[in-house]
């Protein structure tokens, strides 16, 4: 056994409970990690608590049965920046650890990928014990004790402070006996004779079991709290919501307010819940949580490898960066800022947007400087996220538009519809120079057995033909005129007809199945799942709700906080309670 693996033993194996037996799924049939024993298991036997007044009931929702939470481990995203937070360091070390992300079931969002096999838990390892070695020139602003004391007995005096107060910032939650025990005797392992470590050494290898160890990995902050039971749910308890809260909005660990929170038990009804959410929201750190959901509703996460021909102009890794940062800060500008609105209707029409001089180029405008700053872009031509060059690029094709990408992404993302993929699907004759255009190529579709989906599909990604494949302008294809006339009847019967892109984004925005699929889309982002049956009273109140505010989604966020869905969880099958 490697040194780095009987790290990980000492402060991982057996570390997150018993008093739990049977096999535990994560809510969505898979097994789960959270098994007994394993990374995320629960933390001990349910005891019964106070009646369900916490979040039952506060916006209509009582009748809410929540699914079972899937056990997470953190994104990449949310790793990095939970070490970024804990230690201060800016390197991308979920890189270094090889850590993967996951599809989270059926939901269209991702999920941190489980570690499964040796080579997995040795890169976590080699990764982490790399990181703390870093950490030496700069160990005293983590340590309780300044300066470093010279004593032997003053420095395990220390360590036990730093173990108590490193562990609680490290799981989220205050550690339990178990766990500051294995610490202690880790530390006291490396002072010992066998290893003969330095304080100094002790801490860095301390710090280094925590970051690998699965309680931190692992989105499940209940530590050697006994569940609360609520009825036939267990409620979340407050370093739990605390959490839930930091990720959903911050995309990382809780901070000192959210920790003074959940000491003080203040995390607890709705109204104390939904002040912590505003404040989260109103802080620029929310530009993460913001940013991420809108990077996976729209499909455009990975842009930066997205494979362009040769021959296409305006695109380069640096050029995607560039239209990435664009859905970044202007997703930041509806939401906060002196002119936020945070409504619906800005996210889908302004024209207003954020752009450097690499866009300026694509979008025919002009910037000073190369930094990003405000525009006005063509209303005629650009109606928010839409039409930004992140969205396009990423839905077209290699060196051409792609009409059925287009079209796919919006009735997926905009209509929460889904479409079953055939087991063959027809190829689309090669552009060439001079021959027919995108849309001629395309309307094959619509004579074939598929065309089911395609009288769908295809009208309304023709909208988005004066778009090449960067997102750039266009009148004309091979030469011909573009065609971005159309007409589509919905599944709920209603039809747009519309003369481009622009003119339809502007029907769907008073759709109420738009509106109704984006609160199901930041619920499913919420809840790192799909919603289920039972949870339709919550789903009905947050839609009504959204409409009340005038379709703000900054008070959908808050709202959401306030759910049953949010606050409470189902039993997991399998998962016996004592």
């Amino acid at each position: 056994m490697t040194r780095a693996v009987r790290l990980l033993c000492l402060l991982g194996a057996g570390a997150i409970g018993a008093g739990c037996t049977g096999s535990i799924t994560d809510g969505e049939g898979n097994p789960d990690p959270g098994g007994p024993g394993q990374p995320g298991g629960p933390g001990g036997p349910v005891t019964s608590g106070p009646a369900a007044k916490p979040g039952a009931g506060a916006i209509g929702d009582s009748a809410t049965v929540p699914g079972a939470a899937p056990v997470r481990r953190l994104t990449r995203l949310e790793y990095d920046n939970t070490v970024r937070d804990l230690l201060g360091v800016t390197m991308s070390i979920s890189k270094d650890a090889q850590l993967g992300d996951a599809e989270s079931g059926n939901a269209g969002f991702v999920r941190g990928g489980s570690i499964t096999g040796g080579d997995d838990a040795r890169n976590l390892m080699n990764a982490s014990a790399a990181l703390s070695e870093t950490l030496v020139p700069r160990l005293g602003s983590f340590l309780p004790c300044s300066p470093i004391p010279a004593g032997t007995g003053e420095q395990d005096a220390c360590a036990d402070k730093f173990i108590a107060q490193f562990g609680k910032r490290a799981y989220r939650r205050p550690l339990t006996q178990r766990e500051t025990e294995m610490a202690r005797a880790l530390y006291a392992a490396q002072r010992g004779p066998e290893v003969g470590a330095t304080f100094e050494k002790a801490i860095t290898t301390l710090i280094g079991a925590f970051i690998q160890s699965p309680q931190f990995l692992y989105h499940w902050e209940l530590g050697a709290n006994a569940p609360i039971k609520d009825g036939a749910l267990i409620r979340y308890n407050g370093y739990e919501i605390a959490s839930r809260l930091s990720y959903l909005f911050w995309a990382t660990m809780p901070d000192d307010k959210l920790f003074a929170a959940a000491d003080a038990d203040a995390l607890k009804t709705p109204e104390q819940i939904a002040l912590q959410a505003r404040r989260l929201l109103n802080d620029e750190r929310a530009r993460q949580g913001l940013t991420d959901f809108h990077l996976q509703w729209m499909e455009i996460g990975n842009l930066i490898q997205t494979p362009k021909d040769d021959s296409v102009k305006n695109f380069s890794p640096a050029i995607a960066q560039s239209m990435l940062n664009e859905t970044r800060d202007f997703v930041t500008s509806v939401f906060q800022g002196p002119k936020a609105t945070g409504t619906l209707e800005t996210l889908l029409t302004s024209s207003a947007s954020v752009i450097d001089g690499n866009l300026a180029k694509i979008y025919g405008a002009s910037v000073s400087g190369t930094d990003p700053q405000p525009v006005a872009l063509n209303p005629a031509q650009r109606a928010g996220l839409l039409t930004q060059a992140a969205f396009l690029t990423a839905h077209a094709d290699t060196g051409d538009s792609h009409p059925v990408k287009r079209g796919d992404a919006l009735l997926r993302r905009m209509l929460c519809m889904e479409f079953k993929i055939p087991d063959m699907v027809p190829p689309v004759p090669d552009s060439m120079p001079g021959g027919a255009t995108t849309r001629d190529r395309f309307t094959m579709h619509s004579m074939m057995p598929c065309a089911t989906c395609h009288t769908l599909i295809d009208p309304i990604g023709f909208s988005f033909e004066g778009y090449d494949t960067v997102g750039a302008w266009r009148t004309t294809d091979q030469g011909k005129p573009v065609d971005t006339t159309g007409s589509v009847t919905l599944s709920s019967g209603t039809t747009l007809k519309f003369n481009n892109a622009v003119e339809l984004i502007g029907q769907l925005v008073k759709l109420p199945d738009v509106q109704d699929c984006l609160t199901t889309q930041w619920m499913r982002y919420m809840l790192g799942r799909r919603e289920v049956q039972s949870e339709e009273p919550t789903t009905k109140a947050i839609k009504d709700l959204f409409r009340k505010n005038n379709f703000d989604f900054r008070e959908l966020l808050v709202d959401l906080t306030r759910t049953r869905s949010f606050t409470h969880r189902s039993v997991s099958p399998g998962e016996v309670l004592q």
